[in-house]
């Protein structure tokens, strides 16, 4: 029997290679393992997208919790991105916020998009699929709609800010 799923080969490997990096992330297989309930062999499973005998074996969710919150969103931003979202950190409540910064980032990723689409649409004035994917032209966007989505979380705390009796 043979199941229609959802994902792809594809995704499911950019998964494990994000896996990997998130291991990674946390200081390697080894350090990893001591802050979850699984081994560095199974951590390394998780991550190996070339051999057919991991091909099915994927990182359980309260293990990703574990590695994300240990060294950041890195597989978590590339899950959203498979599915066709984008991962947006919340800023720490009560934290004062860094107008400049945030708003040259939105300057700076939306900048880099418009740059890398009109690179594209400068070869025959049309983008076809193998460019977007050769140029990671929908990573590219998703920087920037990240960028511009924390600013919006920024100004949505001032509004209920000032809502507030």
């Amino acid at each position: 029997m043979s199941l229609s799923r959802a994902s792809s080969d594809k995704d499911r490997a950019r998964l494990k290679l994000a896996v990997r990096r998130q291991v990674k992330a946390c200081g390697g297989q080894e350090t990893a393992a001591l802050i979850t309930r699984v081994g560095p062999q199974t951590l390394s499973d998780y991550g190996n997208h070339l051999s057919d005998r991991h091909r099915d074996a994927h990182c359980p969710l309260d293990v990703l919790l574990d590695l994300t919150l240990d060294g950041g969103p890195v597989a978590l931003v590339e899950l959203c991105r498979i599915a066709g979202g984008v991962y947006v950190p919340l800023p720490t409540t009560g934290v004062a916020s860094d107008w400049a910064r945030e708003i040259g980032d939105v300057a700076r990723e939306g900048g880099e998009a418009v740059a890398r689409l009109c690179e594209a649409l400068a070869e025959g004035g049309t983008i076809t699929a193998a460019e977007s994917r050769a140029m990671e032209l929908r990573r590219e966007v998703a920087e920037a709609i990240e960028a511009l989505a924390h600013v919006d979380h920024r100004l949505k705390q001032i509004e209920e800010a000032e809502d507030r009796p």
